[in-house]
C-alpha cells in the first residue's frame, strides 16, 4: 500500500511538471479574474438596530389592584407554544402596513429598478433582513450600496413599528374606554335606582341605623314582657290575699292592662311615630328587606368606584404619546462592507482553480498516454480537445500520426 502510495505521489507530481503551464496559466487567470470582478462588484452596506419589544405587562392603580397597559399588540392573543412577541413584531415588520411607508419614503421603486410595487416589495425583503436573537431581542437590518440609506431605512422601520404598534394599543385603549362609559352609565343607572330604592324604605320605616334600630326595639320588648310578668306576680298575690273586689287589684289590672297593649303595639302594628320604633314582629322581614337593598346599594358603589378608575387609566392610555418598544441600538451608517468579501472570492476562486486545473491535467496525460496505447481512441479525444480546448496553453494541437 506504501508503495503504491508513493507511486502515485511521484505520478501526480510528474504529471504537474509536464502540465505546470497550463496549471499556472488556469490558476493565475482564475485569480486574477476573481480579483477583478471582486473589485468590479458593487459594494454592500449592512446597517442594522437592535430592540427590544414590549412585554404584556401590569401597572398598579390606587384602589383598583393591577390593570394591564395596553402596549403590546400581542395582549390577548393566544400565541402558540414556541411563537414568542418578538416573533410577532418580526412578521410585522414584514407587512405591507409597515413597508409601504418604506417603498414611498425612499422610492424604492425607481431606486430598485422594480417593474411594479410588488418587484420593489419583493426586493426590499431581500435586502432587509428581521431576525430574534436568543435573547429574544429583535434584530432589524438592511443592506444598501449606499451607507447612510441603510442606516435610515433601518431607522425607518423602526419608527414605523413603534407607530402602528402605538395605533393599535391606541385603538384598544378606546376600545376600553367606549366599553367602560357604556358600562359605567348602566351601573350610574343601577345605583340611582338602588338608592332611591333605600331611602324609601328608610322613609317608609323610619331607620337610619337598622341593627341599632332592632336591638332597641327587641330591648323595649324585653322590658315590657318582663314588666308584665311582675304585674302578673303581684296580682296572683293580691288575690290570695285580697280577693278580687280589692281597690289595689284593680289599680294593678289596669297597669297590666296597658303595659300589655304597649307590648301589643311594639309587636305587631307600628302605630308609634316615635324615630327609632320598630314593630318586633316585622323585624324578620325588615331585617331581609333591608340587608337586600343595602347590598344593592353598596355594589353598584364599589362597581361605580372601580370602573371610574378604569376610565381614567383608559383615556390615559388613549392619549399617551410614549414609545412602547425600547431601542437598545439605532441604526447608524456602516463603515464596512458587508459584500463582496473580496478575500474569500480569491481564495475561493485560487482553490477551485487549482483542483481544476489539476484534473484538467490529469485527464491530459490520459490521453496523451492514449496515443501509444490505442491510437484510435487517441484520435476522438484529439479532435475533441481540440474543438474545445485547444486556446487553452500546454493543450496545443497534437501531431498527426
Amino acid at each position: 500500500m506504501n508503495s503504491t502510495g508513493s507511486t502515485n505521489l511521484w505520478l501526480l507530481m510528474e504529471v504537474m511538471t509536464r502540465r505546470r503551464t497550463l496549471i499556472l496559466s488556469i490558476v493565475i487567470v482564475v485569480t486574477l479574474t476573481a480579483v477583478v470582478v471582486s473589485l468590479i462588484l458593487p459594494k454592500y452596506y449592512l446597517a442594522t438596530a437592535l430592540l427590544l419589544p414590549p412585554k404584556d405587562v401590569s401597572i398598579p392603580v390606587a384602589g383598583l389592584g393591577r390593570i394591564s397597559e395596553v402596549v403590546s399588540v400581542t395582549k390577548g392573543l393566544n400565541l402558540p407554544v414556541l411563537v414568542t412577541t418578538s416573533d410577532v413584531y418580526r412578521r410585522m415588520l414584514m407587512s405591507h402596513r409597515i413597508t409601504d411607508g418604506i417603498m414611498e419614503q425612499f422610492e424604492l421603486v425607481e431606486r430598485y429598478g422594480a417593474r411594479n410595487r410588488d418587484e420593489a416589495y419583493l426586493t426590499l425583503l431581500e435586502n432587509a433582513e428581521f431576525s430574534v436573537t436568543d435573547e429574544g431581542l429583535l434584530n432589524v437590518a438592511v443592506e444598501d450600496r449606499d451607507p447612510t440609506m441603510a442606516a435610515e431605512m433601518v431607522n425607518s422601520f423602526v419608527e414605523r413599528l413603534d407607530q402602528v404598534n402605538r395605533e393599535i394599543a391606541t385603538s384598544r385603549a378606546r376600545q376600553n374606554r367606549v366599553f367602560i362609559e357604556g358600562r359605567l352609565s348602566q351601573i350610574t343607572a343601577e345605583l340611582d335606582s338602588a338608592r332611591s330604592a333605600f331611602e324609601s324604605f328608610q322613609m317608609t320605616h323610619k331607620t337610619v341605623d337598622f341593627t341599632q334600630q332592632i336591638r332597641l326595639a327587641v330591648d323595649q320588648a324585653i322590658e315590657l314582657k318582663i314588666k308584665l310578668g311582675e304585674i302578673d306576680l303581684e296580682l296572683a298575690i293580691l288575690r290570695s290575699k285580697l280577693g278580687d273586689d280589692n281597690a289595689e287589684l284593680q289599680d294593678r289590672l289596669r297597669r297590666r292592662q296597658t303595659v300589655a297593649q304597649q307590648l301589643d303595639r311594639l309587636e305587631s302594628t307600628n302605630s308609634d311615630s316615635s324615630f327609632f320604633s320598630l314593630p318586633v314582629s316585622a323585624i324578620p322581614v325588615l331585617k331581609g328587606q333591608y340587608e337586600e337593598l343595602y347590598s344593592r346599594v353598596r355594589v353598584n358603589e364599589g362597581l361605580y368606584t372601580t370602573l371610574l378608575g378604569q376610565l381614567e387609566q383608559a383615556k390615559i392610555q388613549e392619549n399617551e404619546e410614549l414609545p412602547t418598544i425600547t431601542v437598545l441600538d439605532w441604526a447608524v451608517p456602516p463603515e464596512m462592507r458587508s459584500r463582496p468579501k473580496r478575500t474569500i472570492m480569491v481564495l475561493l476562486a485560487f482553490g477551485l482553480s487549482l483542483i481544476g486545473a489539476l484534473l484538467l491535467a490529469a485527464w491530459l496525460e490520459f490521453v496523451s498516454r492514449l496515443r501509444t496505447q490505442s491510437p484510435d481512441d487517441y484520435k476522438r479525444v484529439s479532435q475533441f480537445l481540440n474543438a474545445f480546448l485547444g486556446w487553452l496553453p500546454g493543450v496545443g494541437k497534437p501531431n498527426k500520426s
